[in-house]
């Protein structure tokens, strides 16, 4: 069986350029949030409250994407580079179907979802200002996701490179020109930074479109799809339910959060939004090297060579954890210059130290969960952790984080070890199912031999 791109160039061959691309996309919402800040906290706070809606959208999309990348991974680890392609085709008309409903759906809610976040009134103007704008956001999204995946699993993730350079290039320039008003440009406020962020996404998919229709050869060939579609969307289905759960748990507990945070006082959302946006430079090595596990690790079950996925989730997990823990030490010893990048408020800048050790506690755990999630999701072992992981969220992380915000008084500390109980807490929980080993038996390969054994 002839070994592909992706498994050729290995795991830091593929990581180095995600690396980069992860660095380039993560940095925005920090840019993003820096250039509100500048407007005022409450534009900043506004922008990073609604933040969380908005990913939710984004993750329902990505579960699709998720689902299909990795049936289409499993087919070209096993060498059915046709049916990968028909594939390809089926999850990508659905991202798009359901991206379009969302937006949809999003814009005629605007008021409704904001009303319910219970914001205080200044911050609910801003965030009615943004969404109206960024609402586009959510089918760009749609479509960078199906490209990123499609150059990624044919090993071509320089082009997502790229493409992410001019997105955080295009964002960067017109956060300046709207802040400072370049141009004679008027004073578009956080309206204008919602344009820029409309903008700079669709610029950087077109780079992405043109880099598919250059360097890949995937025909439309509507035998293939009509044939395959039935068995794609079922397996959409069967990997994408269980996938989308546990991501969409993460989202609204991260919006009960910012609710929670914003009834504690307006200075502890802003904190938490200025903590949050700042920490996401740690997810940026784990989402890198985990997209580049996904792709090893069901190329590797596909081809039927499970000891060697599971050696290779251990050595990227074991990297992964290096890496945030080098940036959650970095960004916990210089707290206090970071904060002051966002504010000269006197409240925030006195509790940084504390609130930064928290987050830092934090990225172990989050660092597993993504690592570990993502590869039992897209090995079809995902049901357990998408039961599992929200119970505890809910059931024990979430009540006790009121419990020490609100009834212990612990204000936004409460609410920041809450958190770090529930990473931690799914994190033990994802870890003992991948040692388990039930992935061995629910990939697609796997469920295929059991139904039709004489055609595997």
């Amino acid at each position: 069986m002839n070994t592909s791109s992706a498994q050729q160039k290995g795991l830091w061959g593929l990581s180095k350029p995600l690396l980069l691309e992860q660095a380039l996309q993560f940095s925005v919402p920090l840019i993003d949030t820096l250039f509100l800040s500048i407007i005022s906290d409450h534009a900043a706070a506004a922008a990073g409250a609604i933040a969380p809606i908005l990913f939710l959208c984004g993750n329902l999309l990505w579960v699709i994407v998720f689902a299909g990348a990795s049936i289409a991974n499993q087919r070209l680890g096993a060498g059915l580079k046709d049916k990968a392609i028909a594939t390809i085709w089926v999850f990508a008309f659905w991202c798009m179907i359901l991206s379009l409903m969302l937006a949809a759906l999003l814009y005629w809610g605007i008021d409704p979802l904001i009303a319910l976040m219970g914001l205080p009134a200044q911050m609910a103007d801003y965030a009615h200002h943004y969404l109206h704008v960024a609402f586009v956001l959510v089918v760009i999204w749609s479509a960078k996701a199906i490209c990123q995946s499609i150059l990624n699993m044919f090993g071509l993730p320089g082009w997502n490179l790229l493409a992410n350079l001019i997105y955080f290039l295009a964002n960067l320039v017109g956060n300046t020109i709207i802040v400072f008003q370049l141009f004679g440009i008027p004073d578009y406020g956080i309206t204008g930074i919602a344009w820029a962020s409309v903008i700079a996404s669709l610029l950087g998919v077109l780079v992405s479109l043109v880099a598919i229709a250059t360097q890949l050869h995937l025909p439309f060939k509507w035998g293939d799809i009509r044939r395959h579609s039935a068995s794609v969307s079922q397996n959409l289905v069967r990997i994408g339910a269980p996938s989308i759960i546990e991501p969409i748990s993460f989202d609204l507990n991260l919006i009960m959060l910012n609710s929670l945070a914003a009834k504690v006082s307006a200075l502890a959302l802003t904190a938490k939004i200025f903590i949050f946006n700042t920490f996401m430079l740690g997810v940026i090595i784990s989402v890198a090297l985990t997209t580049a596990t996904q792709i090893l690790v069901t190329q590797k079950v596909g081809a039927g060579k499970l000891a060697h996925a599971d050696q290779q989730l251990r050595h990227s997990l074991r990297i992964s954890l290096m890496g945030t823990g080098v940036v959650a030490v970095i960004l916990t010893a210089f707290h206090h210059p970071i904060m002051a990048m966002y504010t000269q408020e006197q409240q925030l800048l006195g509790g940084a130290a504390w609130w930064f050790l928290l987050a830092a506690l934090s990225e172990p755990g989050r660092t597993t969960n993504i690592m570990v999630g993502f590869n039992l999701r897209a090995t079809g072992d995902g049901w357990y952790i998408s039961i599992a992981g929200p119970l505890f969220t809910w059931l024990v992380a979430l009540p006790m984080a009121y419990v020490m915000a609100f009834i212990l008084n612990w204000g936004l500390s409460g609410l920041l070890l809450g958190a770090l109980l529930d990473e931690c807490g799914r994190a033990l929980l994802f870890w003992r199912r991948w040692r388990q080993q039930h992935w061995h038996h629910s990939h697609i390969h796997a469920r295929e031999a059991r139904k039709n054994p004489e055609r595997v």
